[in-house]
């Protein structure tokens, strides 16, 4: 087992969920739907690609609101 870090958006009819350690996004009608799709699509992933010595999990993750001008 390994833990990985996702961050979880809700587009007001999908949830959008994007694993932070390896390059797999998915979604799902519900957060619970969304992270069980997530789950599927890294073991999916690990599974096709691998773990190599650069594909390391990050130790910690930060999550935070910014204003850019647009």
């Amino acid at each position: 087992m390994r833990t990985i870090h996702a961050v979880f958006q809700n587009d007001g009819e999908w949830f959008i969920a994007r694993c932070l350690d390896f390059p797999v996004t998915t979604q799902g009608k519900t957060l619970a739907a969304a992270k069980e799709n997530l789950q599927e699509a890294v073991e999916l992933y690990l599974e096709t690609w691998g773990v190599t010595k650069t594909s390391k999990p990050s130790k910690e993750v930060y999550l935070t609101s910014m204003e850019v001008a647009a």
